[in-house]
């Protein structure tokens, strides 16, 4: 069982549900590290494990239409906005992110 957790506070896009999922985090190299496994937290209830299977370095800049749509549903300003809430003490113009992507563990 995974020590580690990944809290989500909604199911963008019905990520969860599916066998592989994305999420955007900020970076944290101690945290997040491929290999590794967590458990998924939707609301304070455990939805399932999950493995990092890959990391990409991105900066706020860098979310497009493909990585937004992926990962929340939304179009990129729309993804950009919900950042910006979650976020609304971090300098966005300078902090890596990390696009994450993680495979359901049976």
């Amino acid at each position: 069982m995974p020590n580690n957790i990944i809290n989500f506070s909604a199911n963008w896009n019905n990520k969860l549900d599916c066998m592989a999922f994305t999420t955007i985090r900020l970076r944290n190299s101690n945290k997040y590290q491929i290999g590794k496994e967590y458990k998924i937290i939707l609301k304070k209830n455990f939805k399932k494990n999950a493995r990092i299977e890959a990391i990409k370095t991105i900066y706020f800049n860098q979310i497009n239409e493909f990585i937004a749509h992926l990962d929340t549903g939304y179009s990129a300003h729309e993804t950009k906005n919900i950042i910006k809430k979650m976020y609304s003490k971090v300098n966005l113009e300078t902090q890596p992110f990390s696009f994450i992507l993680l495979k359901t563990l049976n």
